[in-house]
Parts: structure tokens; sequence; C-alpha cells
């Protein structure tokens, strides 16, 4: 999941009809690490907002037939949290940091919450910030954002299976997945730290 949510070019095939566009798959990703935090960004600019981010100009009384500039930022932070800043800006207007009146942006929160070996929780949430009191359009998105989210699981589980079936093969991993490995790191130096027997302390 971490790997999934660290490395949205999966969004071009796998979400089509909301906010997948074959821009993101030619766009390339930047991957950075300091401590303990992982982050992936990726900036498209001039391109046409895909059909959710359209609904979302729309909410906030922006044209949603022209060029936008368009953001991705993910955020890892161990043990299982991910958080992604989201966007889009009439292109020319400066995208991420756009004015607000130029641009609709939000907040996706995930906590990722092991259940078994082979089975998590996944708590999610969006906040946005453009006409926040509108609560039709807070269902809207709010649909829309579970339509995504039940794209993505039908993936996962297929991979799951695979995982399952296949489990002496090793996971390719490609530059696009930089985000996912070293948040993989991160967790496996976590997990190693914490079952790593403890020397006595000398009195």
């Amino acid at each position: 999941m971490v790997d999934n949510l660290m490395d949205l070019t999966h969004e071009t095939y796998v979400h089509t009809t909301s906010i997948g566009q074959k821009e993101i798959d030619e766009t390339p990703v930047t991957t950075k690490t300091e401590g303990d935090h992982v982050t992936t960004s990726r900036f498209m600019d001039n391109v046409m907002p895909p059909p959710f981010w359209k609904a979302n100009l729309r909410g906030n009384n922006l044209a949603d037939d022209v060029p936008v500039d368009r953001w991705q930022v993910c955020h890892f932070v161990p043990p299982s949290h991910v958080m992604i800043e989201v966007g889009v800006a009439h292109a020319g207007k400066g995208g991420y940091n756009a004015d607000p009146k130029d641009k609709v942006s939000s907040i996706v929160v995930d906590f990722l919450t092991p259940e078994t070996e082979t089975s998590m929780w996944y708590f999610w949430g969006m906040a946005r910030n453009f006409n926040p009191r509108d609560k039709a359009l807070t269902a809207q998105i709010r649909e829309g954002q579970a339509k995504v989210f039940s794209e993505d699981m039908e993936v996962l589980e297929a991979q799951q299976r695979n995982l399952a079936k296949y489990s002496d093969r090793r996971l390719l991993m490609l530059n696009i997945d930089a985000g996912g490995v070293q948040s993989r790191r991160i967790i496996d130096r976590l997990i190693a730290a914490e079952t790593t027997p403890q020397q006595p302390v000398a009195a």
C-alpha cells in the first residue's frame, strides 16, 4: 500500500475515468529522503485537467476547460502514514504556489494499519482549501475519492494474490519505484531495531 501511495504513476492506467492522464506517466518523479521522511513529487505544467479535477475547478467557480499546472507531492512518515498534497491551478498562475483564487488543492491523509500478514485496515481523509462549507461538494468529492480507492483495492488485492502465489520471486524495482523503495528501507530498519535483542546495561 505504501508503494501504491508513494508512486502515483499507476493513476494513468488504473484511474482512467477520474484522476488519470497520460502526462502523469510522461513526467518524471523526484524522490528525496531526509531522515525517516520520504517525499516524492511530480509537477505537470500546462496540461488539461482530468474529470475529477474539472469537477473541483467548477466547485471553486473556476473554468474547467483551460490548461492547468498540476502537482502531486507524497510524504511517507513511519511507521505507515502517507500524506499527499494534490491540486491544479490555472496554467501560468504559479502552480503549487498559486493564489487560492486560481487553484483547487487538497491534502489526502492515509493511515495504514496492518491486521494480519496479508491484510490491513486503510483509513483515509481528504481536506480541501476551497468552499469548505459546500456540503453537496463535500459529498461529491467523497464519492469520487471512494471510487478511486475502490479501483486501487481491486489492483492491490490482485497484487497480494500474486505475491502469495509467487512468494519465491523478488519484486522488480524501477526508477519510478524509488519512493516505495526508500520507504521500505526505513520500515525494515525500524523493524530490525525493534527485534534486535537489547544488550544489558551494566549497573
